[in-house]
């Protein structure tokens, strides 16, 4: 059978065309045809004909064809839920993969991601990777199955995806500096003038001023941020850090009181794909030193950084 089996032809007229044809796949090659019975006309029989052109199909046509359907659905649904994930995640989920699986794997990601993922693979995985056309030329089942195996990676991150979220990783992290910094110089107060003008100094002007008014309001009216600012030095880092380690750290410190809230807890635990992983193992690691926050604290904390609840 030399006819070529199109989308348009599988699923003509469905709302979702992506839905019906990942359907027809799945039946089409190994599944129960009673299941079609649930489904409503003129549904059930659009897929129902969908479904009886692919068990006509060679065995060898139907594998190829679920070669290229696998990689047009995950393509299309990657390209939606993907793009703002940090690389960081998809380079730790496949960590430790043969280099001919990691090519394959990234075949199936929307450029922009693919390319992201490859600059950050070790350069021995990098080297190691044989080049596109090797790739084309696997045996389609073998694609697939590497599909599957990328999908099962994924599946541990989808739950954490949020509909709607939206994540400006610059913008979080200048907010993060900007309030570590404010926490780091809070948390020094006790200690003295000088210690705390020593620490201001290492500031550019603009910086200084930021963080010398924060101290001054918050210096009297707010003992609970006190507290949680002295802690920080304690437990967060220690005072060989440089500037920049300083304030990220405390930054990642105030996020890890928001992640000790029980109530907020999950909200920004569904947040993190779209941060470096590196980040979420130190707000890992910080959560068990630090304690449940003041009300308020957190959605606070959110909103500044832009973290908010989006509703569906």
């Amino acid at each position: 059978m030399n006819e070529e089996v199109s989308q348009t032809q599988l699923h003509p007229g469905a709302k979702d065309p992506a839905h019906d044809a990942a359907l027809i796949w799945a039946l089409g090659t190994q599944g129960n045809e009673m299941l079609l019975e649930a489904l409503a006309e003129p549904r059930r029989q659009l897929i129902a004909e969908g479904v009886a052109k692919i068990r006509k199909l060679p065995r060898d046509q139907r594998i190829a064809f679920a070669g290229r359907e696998a990689r047009r659905l995950s393509s299309a649904r990657l390209r939606r839920g993907l793009e703002g994930i940090d690389p960081s995640w998809l380079v730790d989920g496949l960590r430790g993969e043969d280099p001919y699986v990691v090519r394959a794997a990234l075949s199936f990601l929307p450029t922009p991601v693919r390319r992201s993922v490859e600059r950050r693979l070790p350069s021995k995985v990098r080297e190691a990777m044989p080049d596109r056309q090797t790739i084309g030329r696997m045996d389609k089942v073998w694609l697939v199955r590497i599909r599957e195996l990328l999908d099962r990676r994924l599946i541990e991150l989808m739950p954490m995806l949020k509909k709607g979220t939206v994540v400006d990783l610059e913008k979080v992290e200048q907010a993060l500096r900007e309030l570590g910094r404010a926490e780091a110089a809070l948390g020094l107060q006790p200690l003295g003038r000088t210690v705390l003008a020593n620490f201001i100094a290492r500031l550019d002007q603009e910086k200084a001023d930021q963080v010398r008014h924060v101290v001054k309001m918050a210096r009297n009216s707010d003992p609970e941020r006190g507290e949680r600012a002295q802690r920080f030095w304690g437990r967060g880092v220690d005072g060989d850090a440089s500037m920049g380690e300083i304030e990220l750290r405390a930054g990642l410190w105030l996020l890890a009181h928001v992640l000790a809230d029980d109530a907020w807890e999950s909200h920004l635990r569904a947040h993190f794909v779209y941060l470096p992983r590196g980040w979420v193992r130190e707000i890992e690691r910080l959560k068990e030193l630090a304690r449940p926050p003041e009300s308020g604290f957190a959605l606070g904390l959110l909103r500044a950084l832009g973290m908010e609840v989006v509703n569906d």
